[in-house]
């Protein structure tokens, strides 16, 4: 009996300790669901899935719309040579037709240099594929030979190219590159007959220094900046540079420094000029405003509409400062609708871009228009 009564105790206890344990099971799962959310992943990424695999099916038959209905756009480049201005102008193309609303097909071809072979190939290429509209990013160096290829039945925009580099246009071409020519004679306005010039050489600075001494005959003082080791106290500090029109034809930097050592040196040109070389608001953070005080810039970039501007910048474009991309928004506007809309107010005449030069100051804040 004895036994008995310790065996009914002992299972009872075992029991209770059951009782007990399956309490605490029913508490736990809602603190074991805390931070485990395994299968809600696994069914977003099922949902990720199906949307890229649609977007894809959509562009392979983007070529079988109408082609009223898609914008197809050939944008060709050699990578080695203009790759800093590809990405930025690419952007441009891509916020645009963001803005417009509207259906496309670009195409990217990479010529990689600019070599006649590679060229021909990429507009041979764009061609069988059905590509009529074509931003031909190259540098003016190449234009003739642009003009050797059967492009024909093509619609061809230059972003980088003005009519100043070309001896003969094509009428199925279109030259969108800023016209420094007439920057430097707006400047001019500003000229007394005491003009001197610094300049640092390069393609695009030869080609300045080689326009602003054909508008302006009589150069008291030319001196070259060099890439490297500029002994710039000898350069700055020379009296014929005082009360003088000073053209500079540098690049940013270099520009920052002279514009600093004049007044370190107290050698006060009259007026210091220079074009959209310089138009970059870097010269406020690299300059002190007394170091700019005479400082006067020319830019060929015109005002576009506020949605356009912040949609671009919203892309990585900049239609502010950088006028490739400028040329590139007016190109690709001139392409899709010949500018019917008026959105843009830079106009194309006899295949050329009509830009309006202006002239800034700076401030200790930013750009000024001078009226």
């Amino acid at each position: 009996m004895k036994h008995l009564l310790s065996l009914i105790l002992i299972t009872a206890f075992f029991v209770g300790c059951s009782i007990k344990q399956q309490e605490v099971e029913i508490k736990l799962p809602p603190k074991e669901n805390i931070g485990t959310p395994v299968n809600p992943t696994e069914e977003r990424i099922e949902e990720n899935i199906d949307p890229l695999e649609e977007i894809e099916i959509i562009e392979d038959e983007l070529p079988n719309i109408d082609n009223s209905e898609v914008m197809k756009l050939a944008f060709i480049y050699p990578s080695k040579i203009v790759a800093k201005y590809a990405k930025s102008s690419m952007n441009t193309v891509l916020g645009y037709f963001d803005y417009k609303n509207i259906k496309y097909e670009i195409k990217v071809f990479d010529t990689i240099s600019e070599d006649q072979q590679s060229i021909e190939k990429a507009f041979l290429s764009a061609r069988e594929q059905g590509f009529s509209n074509v931003l031909a990013l190259f540098t003016p160096r190449v234009t003739e030979l642009l003009h050797t290829i059967d492009t024909n039945d093509l619609k061809v925009y230059l972003p980088l190219t003005n009519e100043d580099y070309i001896t003969n246009a094509k009428s199925n071409f279109f030259y969108g590159g800023i016209s420094y020519k007439d920057q430097i004679s707006k400047l001019l306005e500003y000229s007394n007959t005491n003009n001197t010039m610094f300049y640092q050489s390069s393609f695009l600075g030869d080609k300045l220094k080689s326009l602003y001494e054909n508008l302006t005959p009589d150069v008291k003082v030319v001196k070259e900046i060099k890439k490297k080791r500029n002994y710039f106290k000898g350069i700055v500090k020379d009296y014929r540079i005082r009360n003088s029109t000073l053209f500079l034809n540098t690049p940013i930097v270099k520009t920052s420094i002279i514009l600093s050592q004049l007044r370190a040196y107290s050698i006060y040109p009259k007026v210091i000029l220079s074009t959209q070389i310089n138009y970059n608001p870097k010269i406020l953070t690299l300059t002190q405003v007394k170091d700019r005080s005479n400082f006067v810039l020319a830019s060929s970039i015109d005002n576009v509409d506020d949605n356009l501007r912040d949609t671009l910048n919203s892309y990585g474009a900049d239609i502010i400062y950088n006028w490739v991309d400028y040329s590139t928004l007016v190109g690709v506007n001139y392409l899709y609708d010949g500018n019917q809309s008026g959105l843009i107010e830079t106009q194309i005449e006899n295949n050329h871009v009509v830009y309006k030069p202006k002239l800034l100051k700076t401030t200790s804040f930013g750009f000024l228009e001078i009226k």
